[in-house]
């Protein structure tokens, strides 16, 4: 079990993100874009990766995260509509969809 850990470890510390996962801007969003929907989904498990690698890191540990303050929130991954690529996001799918319903109903015409 701890094989298979230290093995992600290794992966992901060898791993040069800029280089794996090519990452634009979305001209109409101004949000970052990936071209697969499986960059996207590695970015999100990365920044995880890295975000617990940083908060052990010596200087951190000092500091309380018990509330999960800083933590990346990014879940899910949806295609634009507007550019053609994908965007991660933390809200959920069902949530965005009942949302922008309301929306319409309220401003069409």
């Amino acid at each position: 079990m701890n094989l298979g850990k230290e093995f992600i470890d290794e992966v992901l510390r060898t791993i040069e993100i800029n280089t794996l996962v090519e990452r634009r801007k979305c001209r109409a969003t101004g949000k970052v874009r990936f071209n697969r929907r499986a960059e996207a989904t590695f970015f999100i498990y990365w920044l995880k990766w890295n975000y617990e690698k940083w908060r052990q890191k010596k200087h951190r540990r000092k500091h309380q995260y018990s509330n999960g303050g800083g933590r990346p929130k990014q879940r899910y991954v949806y295609n634009c509509e507007f550019c053609g690529g994908y965007h991660i996001t933390k809200e959920h799918p069902h949530d965005y969809k009942r949302k922008k319903e309301k929306y319409e109903q309220k401003y069409a015409e």
